[in-house]
């Protein structure tokens, strides 16, 4: 074990898409942290919204990632240095009445890497143990994907998808394509997929979607007629669109939400006699903490839900702020943008 500082390039945000970069000292890790190389940090939903409007002050940002732990501190059993992992976003405690009830799905408790000097856009960072998982024999791109994945399997497992549901899935973002790709695995009922604009439809295609549609030619409200309506609707888009999901939802049928507009938008009206009358059920996913990285890690690994088919560029993290650029004008056919430490990256 080394005591030696580390001295590292991070990216920070301030909005409206600030980019700027600073140089950290990181100590060595204290007792139950860990120091992790950074080998990616996927641009995520909610990066996009902080750097549009909620960085009011310079921040450091990225929270999907993969690393390599170059050294850990005192108590940090479960991973040592040279091996690869990947970082939960928060986790629980285990000690509070909520964890104790068997609710650690509610707890906020456990701490995790936010606000720290350095995050996933930098070369390296310090963590705390708890958030760190062993990602062996699996590429590290893949790895870093495990972050979203598991937000994808929160959402399907909020659904509670039966094995003859008919399934839509709104939005062919990340987490909408990771979704399909696990429903589809879940169902043996139709799995539709439905999206603004028809750039990203021939992946959700290829991820197993019996048929695909564009809501710019197809009233997303229409969309549930040629099936007599979906059992399960997992929403990944805007908060406006869930209006229609109510249309598409076959009797009985459950509407999983994940998503947020914090600029405007974040209030709908909803009828409540469709709701309560069609018995359906308006559920929303929120994956805090995270969970379920063992199951994220083996559908990455093996293939069920295709990392290949997720990540479509790559930039090096001096182009942060052009990679983030490709994510907010390029909405049609940029799915997944992985940033890599200059060091690392190969193009």
């Amino acid at each position: 074990m080394t005591t030696t500082v580390a001295t590292v390039t991070s990216a920070r945000i301030q909005s409206p898409f600030r980019v700027t970069f600073a140089t950290v000292e990181l100590p060595a890790p204290g007792p139950g942290e860990v120091l992790l190389d950074v080998q990616g940090c996927g641009i995520c939903g909610y990066d996009m919204e902080t750097a549009a409007s909620l960085a009011a002050e310079v921040q450091p940002f990225g929270h999907e990632i993969s690393g390599i732990v170059r050294e850990v501190g005192a108590g940090v059993t479960h991973v040592a240095p040279g091996d690869q992992v990947a970082l939960l976003s928060s986790v629980f405690c285990g000690k509070c009445d909520l964890c104790l009830n068997g609710r650690v799905d509610l707890c906020a408790g456990g701490g995790g890497f936010w606000g720290r000097p350095a995050m996933g856009f930098s070369d390296a960072m310090i963590a705390p143990a708890g958030v760190v998982a062993p990602a062996p024999h699996i590429d590290p791109l893949a790895a870093m994907l495990a972050e979203p994945c598991g937000v994808a399997v929160d959402m399907i497992k909020t659904a509670e998808i039966g094995l003859t549901d008919r399934v839509l899935v709104v939005g062919t973002g990340p987490i909408g394509l990771m979704a399909l790709a696990i429903a589809r695995r879940v169902t043996t009922g139709v799995v539709v997929a439905a999206n603004r604009s028809a750039g990203k439809l021939p992946i959700a295609t290829r991820l197993g979607a019996d048929a695909v549609v564009c809501t710019a030619d197809t009233p997303l409200a229409e969309v549930g007629k040629p099936y007599g309506g979906f059992d399960r609707i997992l929403v990944t888009a805007p908060p406006d669109v869930i209006p229609d999901c109510l249309t598409a939802a076959a009797y009985g049928g459950y509407i999983i939400f994940i998503g947020s507009n914090f600029a405007s938008g974040g209030t709908i009206a909803l009828d409540t006699h469709a709701l309560h009358f069609g018995k359906k059920q308006l559920r929303s996913s929120f994956a805090a903490p995270a969970l379920y990285f063992p199951e994220a890690l083996h559908l990455l690994r093996t293939g069920v839900v295709p990392p290949s088919e997720i990540i479509s560029h790559r930039f090096p993290l001096s182009q942060l702020a052009e990679a983030m650029r490709v994510v907010r004008e390029e909405r049609t056919t940029a799915c997944k943008v992985a940033v890599i430490p200059d060091a690392r990256f190969t193009g």
